[in-house]
């Protein structure tokens, strides 16, 4: 965990909005390719949970920015319990639902699953080229 707060205290806020931006709009496209491509297969049920879990990925990393702005303006005695308390909440919440997917319908709930991890997959390759990017304009 250190290390990836010491890797996105690198990028400056607009680089970092640059960066989330691409990833959902990566996203979106990941949806749609998956969706169609998991249909074609015969896997139209899959692909949906593809959208869902690519959705719940979305909403994590947006639900990250969000609680990570109101504790800072917040003047917190200790900032990083509220957001530790936070993410674990996210994280129960996001297992929850997964989970529930894959009990009532298998398909859905392994497609949520790859979804979830295509969705940071995306994000960590945006944070890749970025990091890259950044250091070839520095050289």
């Amino acid at each position: 965990m250190n290390s990836l707060t010491a890797l996105l205290e690198q990028f400056s806020l607009p680089e970092l909005t640059r960066v989330l931006r691409r990833t959902a709009l990566s996203a979106l496209v990941a949806a749609g390719v998956g969706l169609v491509a998991a249909a074609a297969l015969g896997a139209a049920v899959f692909g949906w949970g593809l959208v869902i879990g690519l959705g719940l990925g979305l909403a994590n990393i947006r639900l990250v920015t969000l609680q990570t702005a109101r504790v800072s303006k917040s003047k917190i005695a200790r900032p990083l319990r509220a957001l530790a308390s936070l993410t674990l909440a996210r994280l129960a919440a996001t297992t929850v639902v997964v989970i529930a997917l894959a009990v009532f319908v298998t398909a859905l709930g392994l497609g949520a699953v790859a979804g979830i991890a295509v969705f940071y997959l995306l994000f960590l390759v945006n944070l890749i080229v970025s990091v890259v990017r950044q250091r070839g304009a520095t050289a």
